[in-house]
């Protein structure tokens, strides 16, 4: 697919539109309210419950795409020439990686189930009280 028919989609509200309306969110916010992006990254991830991460990464990619964007940042030193300052060069970079990104989707994944446990517990305790007024009624209107 061409830039040209994946903007020409992204506009039409096919693949990539929720990247474009979080860009356009983004820079409202930036522009309206004189924030920075990062803070208006966590804005728009606590209105619409997406990861500050996720929204960041999708203003990205849709700043890139128009030309924009921050700019890309300068490799970092290799092993040996980090290990030639004195320290120590990482071990299993990218199984650590992996291991890290899996713990906070673990721990993520836990928030959400304590969310909706308390979730259930309210429902129960509101399914109670709506059993008990019921009685009330049936016995007290008539």
């Amino acid at each position: 697919m061409s830039d040209e028919e994946q903007q020409g989609e992204e506009r039409d509200g096919g693949r990539g539109r929720i990247g474009v309306e979080i860009y356009e969110q983004v820079e409202q916010l930036v522009k309206e309210h004189g924030i920075s992006r990062t803070e208006a990254f966590q804005r728009l991830s606590d209105e619409t419950g997406r990861r500050a991460g996720t929204v960041a990464a999708n203003y990205y990619r849709i700043a890139r795409q128009r030309g924009g964007g921050r700019a890309r940042r300068a490799p970092r030193a290799t092993a040996p020439a980090a290990a030639r300052r004195g320290r120590r060069p990482r071990s299993g970079g990218e199984a650590e990686n992996a291991l890290a990104q899996a713990q906070a989707a673990i721990e993520e994944l836990a928030a959400v189930v304590r969310r909706q446990e308390a979730e259930l517990a309210s429902l129960r305790e509101g399914a109670e009280q709506l059993r008990e007024l019921r009685k009330w009624m049936s016995k007290n209107v008539r």
